[in-house]
């Protein structure tokens, strides 16, 4: 008989629906969905947990991309607040690659209705298109939060949703990705120099990155050739320092990771050209093992340390603190003593 692959996916998916039903059934929230004539099917989201408890239970309506869309997220009532209003707005406008500038804010107080019962709240408005409302309902104990794009309904209708089983069925997934041409190759100058260039282009999708958390807009992308560039880099640290692939992987890894962080903590990173080079330039010494005795040399060891205690689970969170703190106060030191001598 012939192996079906099919039927083994069909019975995890149903094994997987099964243990969602039973985590819904257990975990105390409500199930809630929008309802209302001719509006966009509801489905199961997802949901958040922390210490095997759920506090959030999200649903969904219509498609991300195109049409009316709607998401209503359900959570324990204390579990909201370090998630303000408009913040969560932002983000759907954002991930949208709409420019959060480019639309009129204005909040109010707002009322949902629950099974046909008023609830009160707080509405964020962007422009036309855009809306979040919070309500919390003391007889549910939770807080009702639905974020909304080109809704066609004026006044949010709210049900509880007693069997979620249906909604489970219609969870999305994540389509089949299209087949992908192969990456173009690494451009002849930034091959030359590859850990330069991967840092350069780190550096410049975390900036652009910034510019779009801040107003929004078309999702930075790193470049093209991203892949290839970071082979190219891999390569070059085995040529320069005979480490195995793994280890030059690490080294490379590291290395973006120290100076991407070093960008978001350090100021002078940002205002000081002559600065950010010489720190860039001994940092490629420091991985690479063409220099010794530079005078980041302390940053570097700092840096070291803090990555040591990073990911280890036993160290207090005071360690990591002084780690973190000694990282920076080496760097701090290094910039104010530095010149124009070339390392």
């Amino acid at each position: 008989m012939e192996h079906d692959p099919s039927t083994h996916v069909d019975e995890r998916l149903a094994r997987q629906t099964e243990h969602l039903r039973r985590e819904l059934r257990n975990s105390g929230l409500p199930v809630v969905a929008l309802t209302g004539p001719g509006l966009p099917t509801a489905r199961f989201a997802g949901l958040d947990s922390t210490d095997g408890t759920i506090t959030h239970i999200r649903v969904a309506h219509g498609e991300a991309t195109t049409g009316p869309w709607a998401t209503v997220d359900t959570a324990r009532r204390t579990d909201n607040r370090d998630d303000p209003l408009r913040h969560r707005l932002e983000h759907a406008i954002r991930m949208a690659g709409a420019h959060l500038t480019d639309v009129e804010w204005t909040e109010n107080d707002a009322t949902m209705h629950l099974d046909g019962r008023p609830v009160t709240g707080h509405i964020v408005r962007a422009g036309d298109r855009w809306t979040a409302t919070r309500c919390a309902d003391a007889q549910i104990d939770a807080e009702i939060t639905v974020v909304t794009r080109d809704w066609p309904a004026a006044t949010i209708q709210l049900r509880l949703v007693a069997d979620p089983a249906p909604l489970l069925d219609r969870t999305w997934r994540r389509p089949d990705p299209l087949p992908q041409p192969p990456p173009p190759p690494v451009p002849q100058d930034l091959a030359r120099e590859p850990h330069r260039a991967l840092i350069d282009a780190a550096l410049t999708h975390r900036r652009q990155t910034l510019t779009w958390i801040a107003d929004g807009g078309a999702h930075p992308e790193l470049p093209a050739h991203w892949s290839g560039l970071w082979r190219a880099a891999v390569r070059r640290q085995q040529e320069l320092t005979d480490q195995s692939e793994p280890a030059a992987n690490r080294a490379v890894t590291d290395a973006i990771a120290h100076l991407t962080t070093l960008a978001g903590h350090a100021d002078w990173f940002d205002t000081s050209p002559r600065l950010r080079e010489r720190a860039i330039t001994e940092t490629l010494l420091h991985v690479t093992g063409l220099a010794d005795d530079l005078p980041s040399g302390p940053a570097h060891r700092a840096w070291r340390h803090h990555q040591r205690l990073v990911p280890d689970p036993t160290a207090d969170l005071h360690r990591r603190a002084a780690a973190d703190q000694a990282w920076r106060d080496a760097w701090t030191a290094w910039a104010t003593g530095s010149t124009d001598t070339p390392p």
